[in-house]
């Protein structure tokens, strides 16, 4: 088998992190009243003590700004990092890339074509799978392990985006007649850059392009 048509099948993982905000608190110190203090500036017991005008007000907690969202699909072998999207439109597209990259991963461990594909994306990329699936096929070969996919958005409109981002495929493994070893390119290469493109033309978002760049890193 080529290495090129191995590398072709490969795919990528990553990590993320998330912000943290931190509110500040204010202490109360005691102490004895000093004499000599005006009686009538001093408290009446069981009544509250007025408040300071001077005293600076306790800033109101504010919403931790949205960080990104994992989707674990571990019977796919695959985790999607998916960062916070700017409205509608890259919300619909990007539930719709993980739901592809989720059946796109499946057909590779099952070594059959997810029937939820076809309406996912359009037929050249669906095409695009069933080529490798073949490949697969004739060669006996499927892909095990997990990969990690962490798209972000790099342009958007109301019909159309386009996602870059990374793949991590250090955890992937090819099964050859039985036995695991690492696909051919991954040591030089394991993590390496994505390219997808969505579109909605009025019947739903669909993928139109999704392509791995096997001889870059990211």
């Amino acid at each position: 088998m080529s290495a090129r048509s191995q590398r072709r099948l490969r795919a990528t993982m990553l990590t993320f992190c998330a912000g943290v905000l931190t509110l500040a608190g204010c202490g109360e110190s005691g102490g004895e009243e000093p004499t000599g203090l005006d009686e009538a500036t001093a408290s009446t017991p069981g009544t509250e003590p007025s408040a300071d005008p001077t005293a600076t007000p306790t800033d109101e907690p504010t919403d931790e700004p949205a960080g990104p969202t994992e989707h674990a699909f571990p019977e796919a072998g695959v985790t999607i990092v998916t960062p916070p999207p700017s409205g509608p439109a890259e919300e619909a597209a990007l539930a719709t890339y993980v739901e592809f990259a989720r059946e796109w991963r499946w057909s590779l461990a099952e070594v059959r074509l997810s029937e939820q594909l076809v309406g996912l994306a359009v037929a050249t990329v669906v095409d695009g799978v069933e080529r490798s699936l073949d490949y697969q096929v004739d060669n006996g070969i499927r892909y095990g392990g997990q990969m990690v996919i962490t798209p972000v958005v790099e342009e958007s409109s109301d019909t159309l985006v386009v996602l870059g981002g990374c793949v991590d495929g250090s955890d992937v493994v090819l099964i050859d007649d039985g036995e695991e070893r690492v696909p051919e390119g991954v040591d030089q290469h394991p993590v390496i850059p994505l390219r997808a493109v969505l579109a909605n033309d009025g019947n739903g978002w669909r993928v139109n392009e999704n392509t791995l760049d096997e001889d870059a890193s990211c």
